[in-house]
């Protein structure tokens, strides 16, 4: 029966093991081990209710390794802005609200809907955190709100045209009061149809600007 090897036995193996590796295994361990630093790092500055200093955190790692460390959180800031964080709309948008009937929500099922306007929170969140990260990024970061400004009008002016069009089929069905303000827009057919067609030139132009990002890092 082998005897159970003790904690030191098994640190030893594991430096000797160390010890065998090429200096581009132990070069591609280094890098793999910061990026999941990075990874928590950046999704735990995104998730968290309370402000998070990123270079603060960064801070708490060796000197060798912050560098790695830095642009991988950047790439990864960078990869979690999309139009749906935006301005909070989506294709598919995941309220219980979706029984349409002439292309729009029964009164009896009607839900209020509020949309704010201006740059979403979640993208004014990514964007701190990579001109934060990247001082040199900036101009790059102030393309990206102003075109999600653009973005925001646009959206809102088709959705407010959807709107008019839903209020006057609900005039028709002799629907008042309170429930025409709770129009359900995203959950329509048209709404859906008329995002994507508005959203595809808006994706190409903030890809342009990730790639921008991306190479400046």
């Amino acid at each position: 029966m082998s005897e159970l090897k003790s904690a030191w036995e098994i640190a030893q193996e594991k430096a000797n093991k160390l010890g065998k590796l090429s200096s581009q295994e132990i070069q591609r361990q280094r890098e793999q081990k910061c990026r999941q630093i990075a990874e928590a790092t950046a999704q735990k500055y995104l998730d968290s209710a309370e402000p998070l200093n990123l270079a603060t955190e960064l801070n708490n790692y060796p000197l060798e390794e912050r560098d790695l460390i830095g642009r991988a959180i950047l790439n990864h800031l960078i990869q979690a802005m999309g139009l749906e964080s935006w301005s909070g709309t989506s294709p598919d948008p995941t309220n219980e609200c979706k029984i349409v009937v002439a292309g729009f929500i029964p009164a009896s099922q009607l839900t209020r809907c509020n949309r704010s306007g201006g740059v979403h929170p979640r993208l004014e969140k990514i964007v701190q955190g990579i001109a934060a990260m990247g001082p040199n990024l900036q101009s790059i970061v102030e393309q990206i709100r102003e075109l999600s400004q653009e973005y925001e009008q646009a959206a809102g002016k088709s959705r407010q045209a959807i709107e008019n069009r839903g209020r006057e089929i609900l005039h028709q069905l002799r629907v008042s009061g309170t429930a025409v303000d709770g129009i359900n827009i995203e959950a329509t057919q048209e709404w859906q149809q008329s995002w994507h067609k508005l959203s595809e030139p808006f994706a190409l132009r903030l890809d342009g600007l990730k790639q921008e990002l991306i190479n400046s890092i």
